[in-house]
């Protein structure tokens, strides 16, 4: 297990001090005193002191000094700045290589810092703490470029032009989008008036492509729990396909709910990670030329940290109900922005999703849905697991395009475990408000204790049965009440016998402790 370990903990300014080439301005009366302030959190005296100091006349411990502190009031591309303008004299301080490190981890530079602390162990060896966070580092770096790689592949395929436009990439990279001032005053009343009002906000320091700033409304009696708001990602105009232009989906903000007692203002991935992947979400459409909206999921490759079993998102709709009415904020220029909710998943949920649409998923979420993110909430979908299914969620092509209805759908594990194509199938009247198609689908060799067994059986698109046994599109068509059997020649024929029977779909339904 790995522990947040901060500036104060890490480190020594004798250190710096010592190796310092500057003109003497830190004398010891003024160092004990800027520790005083270190050791009671005060670095901003500590930033104010710094900068009463004619800048020509600050030396390397006076910079080293800033540098700490504005790492520690979460500056850390400020902090960056400070390190770089001493890199020379700092070249063979540890302490030095460690801060940079330490700005450029929390900047989600995570291969940079794992290349300063590296030099910082290098010339300091055995230094713990500092080993600790280059593991972190390598760890983060690693999860990133899993993650990146997975994201990349998503939004490619959702992508609507070519990506390799020359220049394209760095014109954004050198040019952030910035919101208007009117649109972004328009923005925050939103947001007070629809979230809450929020006294606090991450303000982003470094904005290679758009500016992310994260409004962080503090839990009340209202909404015991903390809202936390992007504020700059719909200043991008996101490339949404050509039949959804009239949605006007091109706008986006993201939005996620935490528990009352989650430590926003920690730095340990445990903590910190809700609020990096604001910024990754924030990020992901400008960077691939793609756009993300309603029952996307995006994977990260893995658990988002250390005691967290999610390991990708779901952008679902604010409030209670992930699938309720889309909350939007109306500009002048007859755009709107949409807000997302993203609902942490597990792996198993992302691929259910894949294979049987956000709507199938929430509907699973049933009542243990709560837009607060609740890292004890059991799996929905922890079955699929225990299965291994005959396609998997790569194979499967969209072969039903011309569909208008509710596309849910049941099927025997004959099917899609086994393999074996569909040798009965029949369409009952729907029962409650649910996205259900009618459609049952079977092997025909199930006997009556196989399909009492709600583990024997799934709920899944129409289009998902389809790749498992095509033969089934010409018949989906049919009214509620119709069955159909494949004969010896492996056509199938309507079953004028069969009669629905409402106690049997009742049983024959999988549970919700089922699937």
């Amino acid at each position: 297990m790995y522990f947040y370990i901060s500036e104060e903990q890490f480190a020594d300014a004798e250190g710096a001090a010592n190796q310092s080439e500057g003109t003497g301005f830190m004398d010891q009366e003024m160092k004990k005193q800027f520790d005083l302030w270190h050791e009671a959190d005060e670095y901003q005296k500590i930033v104010e002191a710094v900068l009463a100091i004619d800048e020509k006349e600050r030396d390397y411990e006076a910079i080293s000094q800033l540098a700490r502190a504005y790492n520690n009031l979460g500056r850390y591309q400020k902090a960056a700045v400070q390190l770089l303008s001493v890199q020379e004299e700092g070249k063979n301080d540890y302490l030095w290589h460690y801060r940079l490190g330490y700005s450029y981890y929390y900047l989600d530079r995570a291969r940079d810092a794992a290349r300063c602390f590296r030099q910082s162990l290098a010339l300091h060896p055995g230094d713990e703490d500092c080993a600790d966070m280059l593991r972190r580092a390598m760890r983060l770096s690693d999860k990133q470029n899993k993650g990146r790689g997975r994201q990349t592949k998503y939004l490619k395929e959702n992508s609507q032009t070519d990506d390799s436009a020359p220049g394209r990439r760095e014109a954004v990279r050198f040019a952030p989008e910035l919101y208007s001032r009117e649109e972004l005053d328009r923005l925050e009343s939103f947001i007070a008036r629809r979230f809450g009002r929020y006294e606090s906000v991450f303000h982003e320091l470094i904005s290679p492509d758009i500016h992310v700033d994260i409004a962080i409304i503090a839990p009340n009696e209202e909404r015991n729990y903390y809202t936390l708001v992007t504020m700059g990602m719909g200043a991008h105009r996101m490339n949404v396909p050509d039949e959804l232009r009239r949605e006007r989906l091109e706008r986006a903000e993201m939005v996620i709910c935490l528990p009352p007692d989650w430590k926003v203002q920690e730095k340990d991935e445990k903590w910190y990670w809700p609020m990096r992947w604001l910024k990754v979400m924030a990020r992901l459409p400008g960077n691939e030329n793609s756009w993300l909206g309603w029952g996307h999921t995006v994977p990260n490759g893995g658990p988002f940290a250390e005691g967290t079993p999610f390991s990708g998102i779901l952008l679902a709709t604010p409030g209670p109900d992930a699938d309720g009415n889309e909350v939007a904020c109306e500009m002048d220029d007859g755009s709107r922005i949409c807000f997302y909710q993203m609902v942490p998943v597990y792996e198993n949920e992302m691929e259910f999703k894949v294979a049987n649409g956000a709507d199938l998923l929430i509907e699973r979420f049933g009542d243990a849905y709560s837009p607060v993110m609740d890292v004890t909430r059991p799996d929905c979908c922890a079955f699929m697991s225990r299965k291994k299914w005959a396609k998997s969620s790569d194979e499967m092509k969209e072969l039903l395009t011309n569909w208008d209805g509710p596309d849910g759908c049941i099927a025997t594990d004959r099917i899609t475990v086994d393999g074996c194509p569909v040798g009965f199938m029949y369409r009952e009247e729907p029962n409650g408000d649910v996205p259900d198609s009618g459609w049952r689908f079977t092997a025909g060799d199930e006997d009556d204790e196989y399909m009492d067994d709600p583990e024997k059986s799934g709920i899944f698109t129409l289009n998902t049965i389809c790749n498992y046994d095509p033969d089934i599109l010409p018949y989906l068509n049919a009214p509620y009440g119709t069955a159909y059997f494949r004969n010896d020649d492996g056509a199938f024929e309507i079953d004028e016998e069969w009669k629905p029977d409402d106690d049997d779909y009742e049983s024959d339904e999988p549970s919700d402790d089922g699937l």
